[in-house]
């Protein structure tokens, strides 16, 4: 069989943000576009290069170029990748590789795609793929929007949002926020798996696709290959407990939490019982509760 061309997109901008991982390799001379090109070159893959400017939609690049018949690579972080992969769901048969090139990685890491460059340039060469599931956010029928990382109601969300807010007003205001959301009171929540109803008291509800979201915070052993979320409902424990279990996780250090329990299911529903909660999915806010999630079984393709 003739191999699809590849559609290389470059994000030169990727990674560097504070308590970033590893880079994809030590030598800044083999990531610069041309030298991936010609690392893929090598390995037999006819490449299409474009490397993306600030105006640039990646999503609409690569959902054209998979249209033309190219596969899709990305060097990238996850911000772009998620939304070039986001694209890709409609598209049955082109492949998307990745490039591990941001802080975190966790899409790449989660898929169990190699973060050190010549093993990541081996499998996009080698062409061998598998599916994995996408998370979709449910709105109005027919609507939605998918999410490949994690999705979270409560506190989870609300340091999110704090980022948020500190990139379009400053840290400053971003840690008057967040002390502010602190304070609030404790609200409880209802979360439906697949029919099944459960309350709980707790102050956050994190709904994983992979192990990874966030600053590289591992809160479940979620497989993206399964057809199922894994839920952790952060039963017994008050703000400041989660938030120092996720500032413990992100520092890579291992720590089993009681008090977290693991649910799995395909779809999930959950409402704040007193008042609305912050929800967001892959980081980006999505409005308040209620708000319901399910699962895409292989919905996307990927190089593995």
């Amino acid at each position: 069989m003739t191999r699809r061309p590849l559609f290389l997109l470059v994000n030169p901008a990727a990674g560097g943000k504070p308590g970033s991982g590893p880079d994809l390799h030590e030598d800044p001379e083999r990531l610069t576009p041309e030298a991936l090109r010609d690392a893929l070159t090598a390995r037999g893959v006819d490449v299409r290069l474009h490397v993306l400017e600030e105006s640039d939609d990646a999503p609409e690049l690569a959902r054209a170029a998979a249209a033309e018949g190219c596969d899709v690579a990305v060097a990238g972080g996850d911000g772009t990748v998620s939304g070039v992969a986001a694209a890709m769901l409609e598209q049955d048969e082109a492949t998307l590789g990745i490039l591990a090139m941001g802080s975190f990685n966790n899409m790449a890491r989660g898929f169990g795609i190699p973060v050190t460059l010549d093993a990541a340039l081996d499998v996009i060469g080698a062409g061998r793929s598998r599916q994995v599931d996408a998370g979709w956010v449910v709105q109005r029928e027919g609507e939605g929007r998918p999410f490949f990382e994690a999705a979270g109601v409560g506190i989870d969300a609300i340091g999110f949002l704090a980022v948020e807010v500190a990139e379009r007003r400053g840290w400053l205001r971003a840690a008057r926020s967040l002390i502010r959301a602190m304070r609030v009171r404790k609200t409880p929540m209802r979360v439906i798996l697949d029919g099944t109803a459960y309350r709980t008291g707790g102050p956050a509800v994190t709904v994983s696709n992979g192990p990874y979201h966030g600053m590289g915070f591992a809160v479940s052993n979620a497989d993206p290959t399964d057809g199922q979320f894994n839920v952790s409902v952060f039963h017994g424990m008050t703000r400041l407990d989660v938030v120092r279990h996720f500032l413990s996780i992100a520092r890579r250090k291992q720590r089993r939490e009681p008090r977290i329990r693991q649910y799995q299911a395909t779809r999930v529903t959950i409402e704040g019982t007193r008042q609305a909660l912050p929800a967001h999915a892959d980081g980006v806010s999505i409005g308040v509760t209620p708000v319901t999630f399910e699962v895409r079984p292989k919905a996307l393709r990927v190089f593995f």
